[in-house]
């Protein structure tokens, strides 16, 4: 008797751990949404190396996500419209989740609703990474969770029908008031040079993935750069990067820095910039030599010539544990003159809005206001 209660207490306590562990919710959800960036994330077996972070996958299809994978994916990972729909287009997908909520019914059966930050990573051209992305942001908005997205523009070399689901997504993200847009040119990220931290040349798409781990590694950076978003009205940012650069080989922060302008991910004046968020991971034995404050220095002073900035942020460096000396600078820079962008953008998408308006696919009032909705900021 001794020995099966014994045994029953056991199994319980198993049990009761097993449910424990299905309970738990990281405090940060990583949300890629798109064919693009969920087959180079992928590739890249990213889940693999990110820690206390939920990923989810969205897309047309959940069998595809999970065929694309390299390994095992989890299925807990993946939510598809699974569903006969057109998805060609934006307004198509909206239109569905409009009717139908067991889409976002199913997105709180991932427990999403119960984390604090989201970081999402999304292609803008196809229908349905440009509708959902300000679907989604909305509802995290309204589950208060502060959510920073990656929004990666389409290549100029693309036809006119991506370039209207892009500007319609950027429209209405600005419409609504949640998301803080980081944008990223399609053409600048596929045609990056960089180095990684272990010295070897980085090439292409794959520095999304790169972006993505080292932005998912300051637990802070959704909350304060969407605070810094909201403070000064600035909804949209891009990214300058300097990865694995050495000062011992450049000399000087600033140099570093340099190299970081000669290779935008995207083009703007900088001279339009009016905020700056600074993300550093570096080795710990140069703490003493780079503290966060000579690190603050460097960068306005850097800076001044270039751009009158209302406010910079320089967050508290990520130390790692490295005898190297390759350090990653990450600028994320806001407030910069946006008109060239999206009036080419709109010039691009404009035949296929006259099509969709005299078809009564969208009214011409609804498009009006995502239009108007983008000179905001």
């Amino acid at each position: 008797m001794n020995g099966e209660k014994t045994q029953f207490d056991v199994l319980e306590s198993i049990r009761n751990h097993i449910d424990m562990l299905r309970q738990y919710v990281p405090q940060q959800a990583v949300v890629c949404i798109g064919e693009y960036p969920t087959k180079i994330l992928l590739k890249e077996n990213f889940v693999e190396k990110i820690v206390d972070t939920m990923p989810l996958f969205i897309g047309k299809s959940s069998k595809d996500i999970i065929k694309w994978s390299q390994s095992s994916l989890n299925p807990d990972w993946v939510l598809g419209l699974d569903a006969k729909v057109d998805t060609h287009f934006w307004f198509h997908v909206s239109s569905f989740i409009a009717k139908d909520d067991s889409f976002i019914a199913r997105l709180k059966d991932k427990s999403v609703e119960k984390v604090t930050d989201a970081l999402m990573v999304s292609s803008l051209w196809d229908g349905v990474a440009s509708a959902l992305l300000p679907a989604l942001a909305a509802r995290f908005r309204e589950w208060n969770i502060n959510s920073v997205a990656l929004a990666i523009l389409p290549s100029k070399l693309q036809p006119s029908d991506v370039h209207f689901n892009a500007l319609s997504s950027l429209g209405m993200c600005a419409s609504q008031d949640s998301s803080t847009v980081l944008l990223i040119d399609r053409d600048h990220l596929e045609s990056f040079v960089g180095v990684n931290r272990d010295g070897s040349v980085m090439k292409g798409n794959v520095l999304l993935e790169y972006l993505l781990e080292l932005m998912l590694s300051k637990d802070t950076l959704v909350q304060e750069l969407s605070e810094l978003s909201r403070s000064f009205g600035v909804k949209v940012f891009t990214v300058l990067s300097a990865t694995g650069a050495s000062p011992r080989i450049y000399g000087s922060l600033e140099n570093i820095l340099n190299t970081a302008l000669s290779r935008p991910l995207l083009a703007f004046d900088v001279s339009t910039v009016s905020l700056l968020y600074v993300l550093v991971r570096m080795p710990l034995h140069l703490k003493d030599k780079l503290p966060r404050g000579k690190i603050e220095l460097s960068i306005a002073s850097w800076f001044k010539e270039k751009a009158s900035l209302k406010s910079i942020y320089v967050t508290e460096p990520i130390y790692v544990d490295e005898v190297s000396d390759r350090v990653d600078v990450v600028m994320f820079v806001g407030g910069f003159d946006k008109s060239k962008l999206f009036a080419s953008m709109e010039k691009k998408a404009k035949d296929i809005e006259s099509e969709a308006v005299n078809k009564g696919l969208i009214k011409e009032e609804d498009w009006q206001g995502i239009v108007k909705s983008l000179a905001k900021d």
